[in-house]
């Protein structure tokens, strides 16, 4: 099996598409409990009859995804990507089990084991990330991290679908059925084809043994991380918000059916999906400013439109702001990862865990924040949301472009 693991490394360490393949579990898994959940939201609300806890099941499971990074990421740099692969792999699928058999009454046990199971969701996220960035420099680098939110798009493509689909005929716990099998499947695909890329040197042990607090502070401290990290957040706010409050809005409000709703979901997931595989191109082409600078428009677009057409209370008033927050979105979080991460090829676990977590901790707590305090009856509530993401990107833009060794020349 050490010998197949060599000649997989080899491999895979010329070609980013051999990379994606043998880690795939590794970043689809933890999405799908997102994207193919959001049609059962609603039957969720019904089975356990309590306010608002539909809501939480998406917002602790996106809250989780994050911080259980900041405690995987240390652990990765130790003990190596993989057997923080496969451990994470163990907990998703062992506590999507368990949430298949809960009972009406066990509410809270519910949410539980669903912050668990995103817990050890987030290893897998944290390991792939630290893969990549222990394997690819430079362009490449950029291209593998770009490519990698072009695949993760195809997810919410076809997850919400899928989940529709599986609801015609079974209850939602079917769903969880699938999780468990998916992460058996996971497990093995990991174990036989992944191999470990952290390679172990003498300054990586000074390394370990800084603290838990005292090592994180040091990755903050590069300024290239939190200028990146900074406009990675506002691409993931408009993500969080947007699966937060879809389907309570199209499917709780307007009525539309779950099958409507996944192709409306799949329409947004292309914008991302093309534009993921477009970045490196305009990256190359125009540098980095300039790409960044198509984001801005982008929302600024997005916000302008979702003003003017919020005195109409339909799908397309939320819709067609999404499309073009969605285009920001995206040349955010596929360009600025490889920018903020560049600096850490030796940590590069901590640095990946760190950048992760405070990307899903922050905005899975704006979007819920957000989402308790807008009436989503409304599509006047959502026009200040866009409208406000458009005003803050616009803000960021102006401060860091005066700061221009920030970023990459072409």
């Amino acid at each position: 099996m050490k010998h197949i693991h060599k000649i997989l490394k080899y491999k895979s360490s010329e070609s980013i598409f051999l990379t994606l393949l043998f880690t795939l579990p590794l970043f689809t898994l933890l999405p799908l409990g997102v994207d193919l959940f959001l049609p059962a939201l609603n039957d969720i609300h019904d089975y356990f009859n309590k306010d608002d806890i539909e809501k939480y099941a998406i917002s602790i499971y996106l809250l989780f995804w994050g911080l259980g990074q900041l405690f995987w990421g240390k652990i990765a740099d130790i003990i190596g990507r993989r057997k923080v692969a496969l451990l994470g792999l163990f907990f998703f699928t062992l506590f999507a089990y368990l949430i298949s058999t809960v009972n009406k009454e066990d509410a809270d046990l519910f949410l539980l084991y669903r912050a668990l199971q995103s817990f050890g969701g987030s290893a897998c996220f944290t390991a792939v990330f630290a893969i990549i960035r222990d394997t690819f420099d430079g362009i490449k680098l950029t291209k593998a991290y770009s490519y990698l939110n072009g695949f993760l798009a195809i997810i919410p493509i076809s997850a919400p679908l899928i989940g529709a689909f599986l609801l015609q005929n079974n209850d939602w716990q079917y769903l969880f059925m699938v999780f468990t099998y998916v992460g058996l499947l996971s497990i093995l695909w990991i174990y036989v084809l992944s191999a470990e890329t952290l390679v172990k040197t003498k300054k990586d042990k000074i390394l370990n043994k800084e603290g838990f607090f005292e090592s994180y502070a040091n990755i903050l401290k590069n300024e290239n991380f939190f200028v990146y990290l900074f406009l990675s957040i506002i691409g993931f706010l408009g993500i969080m918000f947007y699966i937060t409050v879809a389907p309570l809005y199209l499917i709780g409000h307007l009525n539309i059916s779950k099958i409507d709703f996944g192709f409306m979901f799949m329409s947004i997931a292309c914008i991302f999906m093309i534009g993921s595989f477009s970045v490196p191109i305009f990256v190359e082409k125009f540098g980095l400013k300039k790409t960044l600078s198509f984001a801005v428009l982008a929302y600024f677009i997005g916000g302008s439109l979702g003003v003017i057409i919020s005195f109409y209370d339909t799908w397309e008033s939320f819709l067609i702001p999404m499309a073009f927050n969605a285009m920001g979105c995206t040349i955010f979080l596929s360009a600025c990862p490889a920018y903020a991460l560049k600096d850490f090829k030796i940590n590069a676990g901590q640095a990946a865990g760190l950048f992760s977590a405070l990307n899903f901790t922050i905005s899975s707590l704006s979007a819920s924040y957000l989402a308790s305090s807008l009436d989503l009856n409304s599509s006047k509530a959502f026009s200040f949301v866009f409208a406000g993401l458009a005003l803050i990107v616009l803000f960021a833009y102006v401060l860091f472009k005066r700061r221009k060794k920030m970023f990459i020349k072409s």
